[in-house]
C-alpha cells in the first residue's frame, strides 16, 4: 500500500482537513512531518492512502485551504523512509 503525505501551513489546517474527510469512514492521519517533507510549515503533515488523493485536494479546495506540497512515502532496501515530492 502507497501512503502520501499532505503539507499544510498550520497545525489547524492539517487538524480540520483530518476531521473533514475521517467523517466518510476512511482513516486520514495527523503525523508530525519528517525532515524530508518539512517545508517551514507547522510541522504536522496529514497521511492518507494513495487513493484518497483525490478527496484531500477536493477537500482542501472546498475549505480554502492551500497544500503546501504533496510526497509519496517509500522504503529505502534498509527499510528506511523516504518522500518523493510529487506536488
Amino acid at each position: 500500500m502507497t501512503y502520501l503525505l499532505a503539507v499544510f501551513s498550520s497545525v489547524h489546517q492539517v487538524n480540520r482537513m483530518k476531521n473533514v474527510l475521517n467523517k466518510d469512514g476512511r482513516y486520514f492521519g495527523m503525523i508530525r512531518a519528517p525532515h524530508a517533507v518539512f517545508l517551514g510549515g507547522c510541522g504536522f503533515a496529514l497521511r492518507f492512502e494513495e487513493s484518497g488523493r483525490p478527496l484531500v485536494e477536493q477537500a482542501a479546495l472546498e475549505l480554502g485551504i492551500a497544500i503546501n506540497g504533496i510526497f509519496k512515502e517509500g522504503k529505502e532496501e534498509n527499510g528506511s523512509k523516504v518522500y518523493v515530492r510529487i506536488q
